[in-house]
């Protein structure tokens, strides 16, 4: 009986002197791919391009904030070779950073790589199942933007001229940009309930791409 050779401890295939494939971890590569997700938009026109148009927008604002912030806080840093001192950068770079938080964060649940999470339930449930969750997760979502919106449109109406200490700016502006973002978020639940959800829970696969 011929004695079976044992594989290199190299990991090569002895026939082609290649490196063998890792078959499970180009599963769990698959895996992973298989959930990623098309941006989410309308099925039909106009709607489709008005939604593209939201998101050129967001991501112009987005990128604009951040080279206001980059700007900011190079000008802090140099304060510390010029004469005289501007307080007002460190506050406007705060607020900045606010500003681009809310309003990208309508975006990032439309386009991938959507926020950071970690995605157990994609590989456990499939179908309907997970549809479900889904919606859960996006009614979890509209009602508490809702709830904030609420909030916001209390703080801005109860304002009494207030401004920030540094920079003087009116906090009634302060707040209303969050309420713009809150505004996209819920904008983007109620779009992941008509166009994805609802018709994965019955069963009809919706592309978005």
């Amino acid at each position: 009986m011929a004695q079976q050779d044992d594989p290199p401890a190299d990991g090569t295939d002895p026939a082609t002197d290649t490196p063998a494939i890792d078959h499970s971890t180009s599963s769990e590569i698959d895996a992973l791919t298989a959930i990623d997700e098309p941006p989410l938009l309308p099925e039909r026109e106009p709607l489709r391009t008005l939604f593209r148009i939201i998101g050129f927008s967001e991501q112009i604002v987005g990128s604009l904030l951040l080279l206001l912030i980059l700007i900011l806080v190079l000008s802090q840093v140099a304060q510390r070779y010029v004469p005289g001192t501007w307080p007002w950068t460190g506050e406007l770079a705060r607020i900045a950073m606010v500003w681009a938080t809310f309003l990208m964060a309508g975006y990032l649940i439309a386009y991938p790589p959507h926020h950071v999470t970690i995605q157990v339930i994609d590989f456990v449930l499939r179908g309907r199942g997970l549809a479900v969750v889904k919606l859960f997760v996006d009614v979890v979502i509209l009602l508490t933007c809702l709830a904030l919106m609420y909030g916001t449109v209390a703080l801005i109406m109860t304002d009494v001229g207030q401004v920030t200490p540094a920079a003087e700016m009116p906090l009634r502006i302060v707040n209303a940009v969050p309420l713009v973002g809150l505004s996209l978020i819920v904008l983007r639940a109620v779009l992941g309930i008509v166009v994805r959800d609802v018709p994965a829970i019955r069963g009809r696969e919706t592309e978005t791409a």
